[in-house]
């Protein structure tokens, strides 16, 4: 009994040495990483310029970070407190170089973000490295909310967000039309999803082709209806249209619901599998009892069919929200902002003023997206609310 109460002791007691040793090489990992800059390098590596020594710099301090918590696992995991305690603190652990990079990159980012808005900074340090902004307070707020272009912006998210949420309904529908079982029901499933798979960019490229007055599927729709070929005495073919085809993306009246048609296309494929994905885990004893009491189309769907797609429901609602606010690369890749500016949506706004048009303005960009992330924050607190609500309800 002794010895079987020494070996659970020595099984639960820290290992001194190691958690010491261990200590002792994040403290040394972090001191070097905080005092590595680009100028030690530099002179270190005898580097002629100090574009040269940034890249090497970032690998330096990324790799003592690495060291450094490699160490912090190894004398956490070794410590009397984790060895008596290791179902819980075990997710932790997992979860920990996770949280760590997602404070570096996303959360420290947003904070600096949101203190580069109260200042006028032009990117750039001066050859010393000194950062060369100017605190102006609310300067920047004051100057957006006199901007018109601001308001276009704001105005063209809440038009992507009203009829991106179309994706929803069009996607239960086609889901409902697909969940059958027939022959080659797997390829046309595939066919319905490719749209999502593809990059974005591409899909934006597919559509302003499209969209193209002169040779695009528009165009060769319109001709159809609207124009009429005929060959000269020289054999040369000449198109007249008693209406001109519609130019989309050069009219600043149409081009947003252009671009939001284009996203529209990828996003109905993604709702689409979240409800065909759904529908697979549709009780079939609920649907056979609702036949019984002559439950059929419509009331089907009400009654029994979507309170069981619910969750779905819910993750696509948000998924779709989500990317109708942070819509990006279909404006970029379709009219860059234009025409005059029509189609800007916040998070290209923001890019246009901090590296495009506007290059040099990183307060202000940083100010549009200090709003941009107030709005998006105010949703994804009441996603989580709601995540929340339903993980309490579950248990």
């Amino acid at each position: 009994m002794a010895s079987d109460a020494s070996l659970q002791l020595n099984r639960t007691s820290s290992n001194v040495p190691l958690v010491a040793v261990s200590l002792l090489v994040v403290l040394i990992a972090i001191g070097f990483m905080v005092n590595i800059n680009v100028d030690n390098v530099m002179s270190t590596f005898e580097f002629e310029k100090r574009s040269e020594a940034r890249v090497p710099a970032f690998m330096f301090r990324i790799s003592l970070l690495i060291i450094a918590l490699v160490a912090g696992f190894i004398a956490i995991i070794n410590t009397g407190l984790y060895k008596k305690n290791k179902i819980a603190f075990s997710p932790w652990i997992f979860l920990s170089i996770g949280l760590v990079f997602f404070s570096i990159y996303v959360i420290i980012p947003i904070f600096q973000s949101i203190s580069y808005s109260f200042t006028r900074w032009d990117g750039l340090y001066d050859v010393n490295g000194v950062w060369t902004g100017e605190w102006i307070g609310f300067h920047n707020y004051i100057v957006l909310w006199d901007d018109p272009k601001f308001w276009t912006s704001l105005w063209n998210n809440v038009l992507w967000l009203i009829l991106f949420m179309l994706a929803v309904p069009i996607g239960l529908g086609l889901a409902l039309f697909l969940n059958q079982t027939v022959r080659g029901i797997r390829i046309y499933k595939s066919l319905f999803f490719f749209p999502f798979v593809i990059s974005q960019v591409v899909v934006g490229l597919i559509f302003a082709w499209a969209y193209n007055p002169d040779f695009g599927l528009v165009a060769e729709a319109w001709g159809f209806f609207f124009c009429e070929q005929s060959v000269n005495i020289v054999g040369n073919v000449t198109t007249k249209c008693s209406i001109d085809p519609p130019s989309i993306l050069g009219d600043e009246d149409y081009a947003t619901y252009g671009i939001i048609a284009a996203g529209l296309w990828p996003q109905i494929a993604y709702c689409m599998i979240l409800y065909l994905t759904g529908l697979n885990n549709v009780a079939h004893d609920q649907i056979e009892a609702a036949r019984l009491d002559n439950a059929k189309g419509w009331n089907m769907l009400r009654f029994v069919i979507l309170p069981q797609l619910k969750p779905a429901t819910f993750i696509a609602v948000v998924v779709t929200v989500i990317g109708a606010l942070r819509s990006f690369d279909m404006v970029a890749t379709m009219t860059q902002g234009g025409p005059f500016g029509s189609t800007n949506v916040l998070a290209y706004y923001m890019f246009d003023q901090a590296v495009g048009e506007g290059v040099g303005r990183y307060g202000y960009g940083s100010a549009i997206a200090t709003v941009l992330f107030a709005i998006m924050l105010v949703y994804i607190s009441y996603f989580l609310f709601r995540m929340y609500q339903d993980e309490k309800e579950g248990r």
